[in-house]
């Protein structure tokens, strides 16, 4: 008898007892946990390092063997105005945005292979406040480690310049050089943004990382072999051509800069649509 009073008398106890906390979880607060998370996993610092390391280094490989098998009758100033700095510095975003796709991808995709995924989609239920936390954190991470290996590597590309006795007035340097920095951060940060997409899309690393660079490296190839005006005139429409446009303005930004910037905006804003309609409808 004693038993069964206990057992029908403790759900009353459990909701005497229930008190529904007035803290609730909010867009900062899921900022800082995506940042604590982000800046904590060694394999994503790791490839950012290796990121800044390549943009910075192959601008000045680029320069260095630019130099060195110019022909001894040019003058330098005249060959600097052919090839100039900013193209020579930024040359290494060609190897670079695939260290970038590839930390996009695995940003996400690391969390679902070790369950840490449903943890934070505990905390938060609806969900998107995470995915649009972790698009923030990682592009603002991506831009700043972007942008400071584009500036190093400018450095070293007039360094190089100026070990060849190239005086810093026959460098051609000007607004195109900084222009070059912030288009080529900008076109890393959206990349990076793309590829977290991705991953959040598909939750495998692999398929994520294949697909990302599939869209760098072989759809560009692949519509570069069809033989068709319309496809031809879609090219620069892809996100790997409207970065480099991007990265590469010129002395001001001009018609082409800006539809590369909208090209490149595109592709990470339709991609997160689709990430974030396929979070709210399917399980963690």
């Amino acid at each position: 008898m004693s038993t069964a009073a206990a057992t029908t008398d403790a759900p009353d106890v459990r909701r005497a007892t229930y008190r529904e906390t007035p803290h609730h979880v909010s867009f900062g607060g899921v900022l800082r946990s995506e940042w604590i998370k982000l800046t904590s996993v060694r394999s994503i610092g790791w490839a950012i390092a290796i990121a800044v390391v390549i943009t910075a280094g192959l601008g000045a490989l680029a320069t260095l063997a630019t130099l060195a098998t110019a022909p001894e009758d040019m003058p330098l100033e005249a060959l600097f105005a052919q090839v100039p700095i900013a193209s020579l510095g930024s040359s290494g975003l060609l190897v670079s945005q695939l260290v970038f796709a590839i930390i996009g991808v695995i940003a996400i995709t690391g969390e679902y292979g070790s369950g840490q995924i449903r943890s934070s989609f505990t905390a938060v239920p609806s969900r998107l406040p995470v995915l649009g936390a972790k698009a923030l954190v990682l592009g603002l991470i991506a831009f700043v480690a972007s942008g400071l290996a584009l500036a190093v590597g400018m450095a070293s590309t007039i360094g190089v310049a100026a070990s060849f006795g190239v005086a810093i007035d026959d460098m051609g340097i000007d607004a195109s050089v900084g222009y070059a920095v912030l288009g080529g951060a900008v076109y890393l940060a959206l990349l990076t943004v793309f590829s977290l997409a991705v991953g959040a899309l598909v939750r495998s690393g692999a398929g994520g990382i294949a697909i990302a660079l599939g869209v760098l490296l072989v759809l560009p190839v692949v519509m570069g072999l069809i033989p068709f005006e319309w496809v031809q005139d879609a090219s620069p429409y892809l996100l790997s051509n409207g970065g480099m446009q991007l990265s590469l303005p010129g002395l001001e930004p001009t018609s082409d800069f800006w539809r590369g910037l909208a090209v490149t905006a595109a592709w990470p804003a339709v991609a997160l649509v689709g990430a974030a309609a396929a979070l709210v409808r399917r399980d963690a």
